[in-house]
């Protein structure tokens, strides 16, 4: 089963548990810590080893900019994992960190990996994003089945 890692503030996290309890294959274990726990605060080390584990685990990250003023940094951490894994980013929204500025062209959403989807809605992004892999999925199976043909 195709799985994804949720990257987005982490006021957002309600909003990725929805979506994983609405069915989504959701694999960010953050969503579900308390901000104000001992571990989050104390334990990062730990908390970030969680993280790179999930997105190491996830086969694409969606990330989720709800206002045009959020600064995504962890975000960014774990959309370099994701690279580093050579793994897909779908990005859902937008925000101050992932768009041109004067002194910024934000290169790193030119990478070959990296996805604008056409939407702001974290379920209907989720759904685009998921369409996607299945597709890449499908193209996949196709061209195996052509070479054992051939």
């Amino acid at each position: 089963m195709v799985t994804f890692y949720t990257a987005g503030k982490v006021w957002h996290n309600e909003k990725f548990q929805a979506l994983r309890a609405d069915g989504f294959p959701v694999k960010a274990r953050w969503i579900d810590l308390d901000n104000d726990s001992e571990f989050v605060a104390n334990q990062k080390d730990q908390l970030w080893a969680l993280c790179y584990e999930d997105v190491r685990d996830s086969d694409f990250v969606l990330l989720y900019c709800e206002d045009e003023n959020e600064e995504q940094r962890g975000a960014l951490v774990e959309i370099g994992m994701a690279f580093g894994f050579d793994k897909p980013v779908y990005a859902v929204g937008s925000c101050r960190t992932i768009k041109p500025n004067n002194i910024s062209d934000v290169a790193f959403t030119h990478y070959k990996n990296w996805t604008w989807l056409d939407t702001d809605d974290l379920v209907e992004g989720a759904k685009m994003a998921m369409s996607i892999e299945a597709l890449k999925n499908i193209a996949s199976l196709v061209a195996e089945k052509e070479k054992e043909i051939a």
